[in-house]
């Protein structure tokens, strides 16, 4: 029987998370031969130069000419910047384009779990019964997510978060390495979390908490 086609994968932004998302397409590949990387877009970089060893093929906005039959990968968002980059692919005329959810096969991902369409699952993450990923969900290494934990669109949880029973992460909000969410916690849109922090009470949209117990700091 033929082998099916390998799904084209361009890269969107060239930072440090793009660098991951080789690696995890590496380890994926490594178990069944299924992506090719194209390239990657980004709108600092000069077209033709390399990154991480893959070309540069354009700016953001060069995705749906250079795209084909391929899929996107949402590599953007950062701490300060994840709030707007929903606003940003669709200034860029992405956000209609078709982006790929790469989970890395060490990642634990139990079969009542759902995960949205630019979802990227790094290695050693846990989501368990029920949890719920929206579009363009990032979660980094060794986080756990229990019983029906939901996270928004364009949610980021760095590396080793750990969300108990219940929690709610809202649209883009941002929770640092290392924090913990006590079960049936609503952090809300756009909030930011900063690493090591413990979370015990609801978190209001926009705002950036911090701390054992987290508590409201002034916005950078």
């Amino acid at each position: 029987m033929p082998s099916e086609p390998l799904i084209e994968l361009v890269l969107v932004g060239g930072g440090g998370t793009s660098a991951d998302v080789l690696a995890i397409v590496d380890d994926i590949n490594r178990e069944a031969p299924r992506y090719r990387v194209l390239g990657l877009l980004d709108d600092a970089l000069a077209p033709g130069s390399l990154q991480f060893g893959v070309p540069v093929l354009g700016g953001l906005s060069d995705a749906p000419r250079l795209l084909g039959n391929g899929r996107l990968v949402d590599c953007l968002g950062s701490p300060r910047s994840n709030a707007r980059r929903e606003a940003l692919l669709q200034a860029k005329g992405l956000a209609g384009l078709p982006f790929a959810s790469l989970v890395h096969p060490r990642a634990v991902v139990a079969s009542s779990a759902d995960l949205g369409e630019g979802c990227i699952v790094y290695p050693n993450v846990v989501l368990l019964a029920r949890v719920r990923l929206g579009r363009h969900v990032t979660v980094l290494a060794n986080c756990v997510l229990n019983h029906d934990v939901r996270v928004d669109d364009f949610g980021i949880l760095a590396s080793g978060v750990n969300l108990s029973g219940r929690v709610q992460v809202g649209r883009a909000a941002y929770l640092g390495c290392g924090c913990n969410v006590r079960e049936d916690i609503r952090i809300g849109e756009g909030a930011l979390v900063g690493l090591g922090s413990a979370v015990v009470r609801d978190v209001p949209p926009g705002t950036v908490v911090a701390g054992v117990p987290a508590r409201e700091r002034p916005s950078a």
